[in-house]
């Protein structure tokens, strides 16, 4: 049982579908030579296939026969912190390769990941290019904070499949494509994995999602004016607060936080990207503002079962700068994974910020694997 992985990053995403299916990776493609040289230290027995641009995807089939393909494909031209220049840009244009891949090497399931905004700028294409290789698919929105982690990070999963297999074909019963639209809605359907309540009120670090769009209201009036609704006898429970609201939200983990990110660099709202925050906290992990992130950060320590580490080290110059171990500790990565190589830091921060935070992905692709599709990833 084996698994391909496209534009593999640090291999979060790859760790996922192995601890899903029981596939390991035997083939990867990574062009970056510091993310390429994480995946050979963290998968040694695996081949790299370099740039998937310039993979005979026929030939490969011939070689080798893959149960799964794992792809986080460029999000830069689709994302919200990006050109926002859709699927179709130099980079998220590599999609259509790994519809080659998938073409040529017909696994059973096919894991996808990208960025949240997606859904409007390039999941039609998406979904009519599978369709045109004979895959259907089902795909969701899921935050990393569902999955106790310290930031929003909002990404989109997918899961696609031989069009054979969907039950539609016996004419039994239609899957929604998405479950979250599914009830008319833009958050994961089931309440089990909703975001925390407003009384928890825990600060999130900023993420590698940029955006806290809440039409200009605080916590403090959306709470008023949910008083003043249950004082006219309006049942206030289900009435769930927005999480751009309930939380408070700054910019985290990107790519660009390595090579270009500086402590005072700041998004066009005015707010600190992580390495602003990083150096701005004290040891109870407050800011100088008052912000407190404590809660958050002590229960992702509860669930990776390990500290967080320093966020701050001395810089070239003696000011204080983000250390990598802490973007890869935000990122749910093991400890060292990145970071115990020989990688310059602004690189292994690159990494991180690119990556994928694994226990995210798992919730999503389970999300997404009914019982039928979930035997086929057994099997």
């Amino acid at each position: 049982m084996t698994n391909l992985s496209l534009c593999s990053g640090f291999g979060g995403l790859d760790l996922a579908v192995e601890q899903i299916t029981g596939n390991k990776t035997t083939v990867y493609a990574e062009n970056d030579r510091f993310a390429a040289q994480v995946m050979a230290a963290r998968f040694p027995w695996a081949t790299n296939l370099g740039d998937i641009t310039t993979t005979d995807w026929a030939d490969l089939a011939a070689q080798y026969e893959f149960d799964t393909i794992s792809a986080g494909f460029p999000c830069q031209d689709i994302s919200n912190a990006g050109k926002r220049k859709g699927i179709t840009g130099a980079r998220s244009g590599i999609w259509k390769q790994v519809v080659e891949a998938v073409r040529h090497t017909r696994p059973r399931l096919v894991f996808l990941e990208n960025v949240e905004a997606i859904r409007s700028r390039g999941l039609d294409v998406v979904v009519a290019d599978l369709a045109s290789i004979g895959y259907d698919a089902r795909w969701t929105g899921v935050p990393a904070r569902d999955v106790g982690a310290p930031h929003l990070r909002w990404r989109w999963f997918c899961v696609a499949y031989p069009t054979a297999t969907d039950p539609e074909r016996g004419g039994r019963y239609r899957w929604p494509r998405d479950i979250a639209e599914a009830e008319g809605r833009t958050e994961p359907a089931d309440g089990r994995h909703q975001a925390a309540g407003a009384d928890e009120r825990v600060k999130l670090l900023p993420t590698p999602s940029a955006g806290n769009f809440n039409d200009g209201e605080a916590l403090e009036s959306w709470m008023a004016r949910r008083d003043r609704l249950k004082a006219k006898g309006v049942n206030g429970n289900g009435m769930g607060t927005p999480l751009s609201i309930a939380v408070q939200l700054l910019p985290t983990p990107k790519a660009s936080d390595g090579p270009n990110g500086g402590p005072n660099q700041r998004d066009t709202k005015g707010n600190y990207y992580l390495p602003g925050i990083a150096v701005r906290l004290d040891r109870d992990w407050v800011t100088v503002d008052g912000v407190d992130y404590g809660p958050a950060i002590r229960r992702w320590e509860a669930i990776l079962g390990r500290p967080a580490p320093e966020p701050t080290e001395p810089g070239q110059r003696g000011n204080r700068r983000i250390t990598a171990r802490f973007v890869e500790w935000v990122m749910g990565a093991d400890a060292g994974w990145i970071t115990d190589l020989d990688i310059p830091r602004a690189q292994q921060i690159k990494i991180g910020g690119n990556g994928v935070v694994t226990r995210q992905a798992v919730e999503g692709y389970r999300r997404l694997l009914v019982p039928d599709l979930a035997a086929m990833a057994a099997a």
